[in-house]
């Protein structure tokens, strides 16, 4: 079976006084790959790196075996989307929150917003917010998950997380990992990467994802 995502001896620094890394990994479509490591050691400027919000060395990504340098860098970052574990608020109301995307003539091009979609995925994350509240009164961990919907929303084909679930309590967190397990099955062609200190794995693997892992370690 074709990779959904190859990361090809990506080489890429993680600070200034450090040399670069070079990691290769394949992701499955259907599959999650969790990246762990020590604090520190570049997890989150690894899923950066593949978004293309961080600079690189060399190697390449690949998505469905057509590399990133053959899309344009809003094209690929529509579709191998990043979530930082501290989620973007735009000013304005939980549903304004949702629209905001969509309002880009490069969005516009490729996705309509989908109302009853957007409403679907309130009801299963955000159950007890009004989509009228202002979206700055929400907690850390509401706003968590109001930037997953909003992203997934964009239709990505792969969701690069960083540590979703580390401002939610434990209920809460389950809920997050199966609705992503159920995200990853309805189209062939999705798949997480996530960077995890947790028991996301465990989770994911409760609700039949098949999980691989990354383990990245401080050079010496």
């Amino acid at each position: 079976m074709q990779p959904l995502l190859e990361i090809a001896n990506l080489a890429f620094k993680t600070g200034a006084t450090t040399g670069p890394i070079t990691v290769s990994a394949n992701l499955l479509p259907g599959m999650a790959l969790i990246v762990a490591g020590p604090s520190g050691v570049g997890k989150s400027t690894l899923l950066r790196t593949i978004c293309r919000l961080h600079g690189f060395h060399s190697g390449a990504v690949r998505l469905a075996g057509q590399s990133w340098d053959t899309f344009s860098v809003y094209r690929w970052r529509r579709l191998v989307h990043y979530i930082p574990q501290k989620p973007v608020v735009f000013k304005g109301t939980v549903w304004d929150n949702l629209t905001v995307p969509f309002s880009i003539a490069l969005v516009q091009k490729e996705l309509s917003f989908n109302p009853s979609e957007a409403r679907r995925l309130l009801a299963l994350l955000l159950t007890h917010n009004d989509p009228h509240q202002d979206a700055a009164t929400l907690s850390g961990g509401e706003q968590a998950r109001l930037a997953l919907i909003r992203s997934m929303l964009l239709e990505p084909d792969v969701l690069l997380l960083d540590e979703p679930a580390a401002a939610l309590d434990g209920d809460t967190a389950t809920l997050v990992m199966q609705i992503l397990a159920k995200w990853l099955t309805e189209k062939k062609q999705r798949g997480l990467v996530m960077v995890s200190h947790g028991n996301d794995a465990a989770k994911l693997t409760q609700f039949g994802v098949a999980v691989d892992f990354l383990y990245l370690s401080r050079l010496k």
